[in-house]
């Protein structure tokens, strides 16, 4: 049956653009489909999200611009090379770096099985062990009698394997060289001036080079040019320097100087689409699925186009690596979904309820243990490493939690794992960074309003714990005034309650009970009603977790530290009429569950009465007076307009 003819796809608008601090000089895709790896001019090597288009992690190599980036087939490893000379690799997985060594390298490449890292400099290409970073055997003598710079060295724009791993031809200043990695001698020399960038065919018979200006295609098996001389020449002959083919060698798309993307289809060698670029592309590739290409240049930005879907590859024929990667990558999703269906209520804290029930319990040591036997069980599990991330936060051990919610990130961007970050962050002090983290952790509640007021709530309790009493209590008060609804009202009063009491329970820890008695007076007057509310604990079971709240008989609580905080500040009145306002409130329920703290606490004024011809001398000091250091209801108040987000 005939082909359709399809009209040439032009375009100078991507799909979407990651915007990069700097111009993208190489950029890899991982056979997840789900990360993207990219280097720069200013020297990071970033990890983005493909799906969420967010910075997963920013490595800094050397500070040095970088030339080449190269992925292993199966994404365990990631390797560099910068205009310093140095080559550094990555575990994949980690993101921790693996090797780095001065080899003075242009262009790097893995093997197939990546087993080994070939790195080509000026004089001759090594081949490195991946596992010991050892030399494999004598380096590769790629010197050239037709080098600019003599025969003791010459350029070197490109080293790439062949499919099998038996071939790696590399691009010297005017020759491709062809190697037979078995025998380890050079068996072919083709004569080729200003050839930058290489890429062979899936099947090994064709090796395709791009220079200057044209796109040049070499049978392997005779190693001549393939059709007449020009045949892939740029519509305005501009150079071409940077060449991709996509997993079954249906397309190959190539870049220009001329600021284009051009897409070409081996089988009838048509131009098929052609993209424009804002600025100077540098380096090109497609997606996993094939479906889309993705370009970087001087713009700063990895711009994503899609390929027209006439031309997409047929995924039955699929890299055995690949289907591989996409079949354990559907099973993660059939397990995460199953997880997300049975936790559909408690969509932010996603733990089994051995876990969840250990870390409402208080029982730290326990959800650790089982977090770890879960890790060590699975150690790509990313809710696992963002679950330990609270563990470790409630234990204050603050390093550790940011530890485990960075390398949860790593694996895969989620809401639990930014939130945890948020969190780590906030015990560390380090404010404006949590800020950002829990910025982005807005952007992944798929606009469900339920989830989007927990987390506001989440992270003004976050920022509480950071010190930022007043902008705690600003937010949740926003919140209530921007949704008038029973359930977000009630639960932004039950907050601040809390965070009050909170407050109070700080300035009686240092001794200061005119200020707690403020503070818990703030909150009764808060949590009126309170006094005949049923506070149910279930719905508020993800901040008892992460944060280890007691939403327990806040009214009560409030109502009673108040008159404790009274009457050691020595104000008796205000103490009598604590208690009554107490007493009159409360309902038979109440007042019964109350019974032993009032008749302890009326012993306790009684004690105090019997003394207070000696109040001024006997009765304790308060010593704490309101300052700047210090969070009175008067500064909370004064200061919420001040608050800068």
């Amino acid at each position: 049956m005939e082909e359709v003819a399809h009209p040439i796809i032009r375009s100078s608008t991507p799909v979407r653009a990651f915007h990069n601090p700097d111009d993208v000089a190489g950029v890899v895709i991982f056979p997840d489909r789900r990360r993207m790896a990219t280097n720069s001019r200013n020297g990071f090597l970033r990890v983005w999200d493909l799906k969420d288009g967010v910075m997963l992690k920013e490595m800094d190599a050397r500070g040095e611009a970088m030339r080449d980036i190269v992925l292993s087939q199966d994404g365990q490893l990631i390797a560099s090379c910068d205009y310093g000379g140095y080559v550094i690799a990555w575990h994949g997985d980690t993101l921790t770096e693996a090797f780095r060594n001065y080899l003075s390298a242009y262009s790097l490449d893995f093997s197939p099985d990546g087993a080994t890292l070939a790195t080509g400099s000026c004089t001759s290409t090594t081949l490195w062990n991946t596992k010991t970073w050892q030399l494999q055997g004598e380096p590769l003598n790629t010197t050239s009698q037709h080098s600019y710079y003599g025969v003791s060295g010459a350029a070197l724009h490109c080293v790439r394997y062949s499919p099998s791993g038996e071939l790696l031809a590399i691009v010297t200043e005017r020759q491709i060289q062809i190697w037979n990695m078995v025998e380890r001698r050079r068996i072919a020399i083709i004569d080729q001036d200003h050839t930058y960038s290489l890429a062979w065919m899936p099947d090994g018979t064709r090796l395709l080079s791009a220079g200057n200006p044209n796109v040049r295609e070499w049978d392997s098996s005779t190693w001549k040019e393939v059709g007449c001389n020009g045949l892939w020449k740029g519509d305005t002959g501009s150079s071409c320097q940077c060449i991709a083919v996509n997993y079954n060698g249906t397309l190959v798309a190539y870049q220009t100087t001329d600021n284009y993307i051009r897409l070409w289809r081996p089988s009838d060698r048509r131009t098929i689409a052609i993209f424009q670029h804002s600025d100077s592309p540098c380096c090109v590739t497609f997606s996993a699925d094939g479906k889309h290409i993705l370009a970087g240049g001087k713009d700063k930005k990895i711009s994503e186009w899609t390929v027209p879907e006439h031309a997409w590859p047929d995924s039955k024929k699929a890299p055995k690596y690949l289907t591989t990667l996409q079949a354990q990558e559907h099973d993660t999703e059939a397990q995460d979904c199953d997880t997300e269906a049975q936790n559909s209520e408690k969509k932010i804290l996603a733990m089994n309820m051995k876990v969840r029930n250990a870390c409402i319990s208080g029982d730290l040591p326990a959800a650790e243990e089982l977090l770890t036997q879960e890790i060590n069980g699975k150690s790509d599990h990313y809710r696992s490493y963002a679950n330990r991330s609270v563990v470790m936060a409630r234990k204050l051990d603050w390093d550790h939690a940011l530890d485990d919610a960075t390398k949860s990130l790593s694996i895969r961007p989620s809401l639990i794992g930014y939130i945890s970050k948020g969190i780590a962050l906030c015990g560390k002090k380090q404010v404006r960074d949590a800020k950002r983290a829990f910025d982005v952790a807005f952007t992944l509640t798929d606009g469900d309003s339920k989830t989007i007021h927990s987390l506001f709530m989440i992270k003004a309790i976050a920022l509480f714990n950071a010190n930022q009493h007043s902008e705690a209590i600003r937010r949740i008060r926003e919140l209530a005034a921007a949704h008038s609804d029973a359930d977000t009202s009630l639960a932004c009063r039950v907050m601040e309650v809390y965070l009050y009491i909170q407050l109070g329970n700080s300035a009686l820890d240092r001794a200061c009970p005119t200020e707690a008695a403020d503070h818990f007076t703030a909150a009764v007057n808060t949590g009126t009603f309170l006094s005949k509310s049923v506070i149910d604990p279930t719905c508020y079971e993800e901040f008892i977790a992460l944060f280890g709240c007691d939403f327990n008989s806040l009214w009560q609580t409030a109502n009673q530290k108040r008159c404790h905080a009274l009457l050691r500040a020595g104000r008796l009145v205000e103490v009598i009429e604590a208690y009554r306002y107490m007493a009159d409130m409360s309902d038979e329920t109440t007042s019964v569950s109350c019974l032993n703290w009032s008749i302890g606490f009326m012993q306790e004024l009684s004690t105090f009465r019997d003394h207070a011809s000696n109040a001024a001398t006997d009765a304790t000091p308060d010593l704490c007076k309101y300052d700047d250091e210090n969070d009175s209801i008067s500064d909370i108040d004064s200061d919420i307009d001040d608050v800068v987000c």
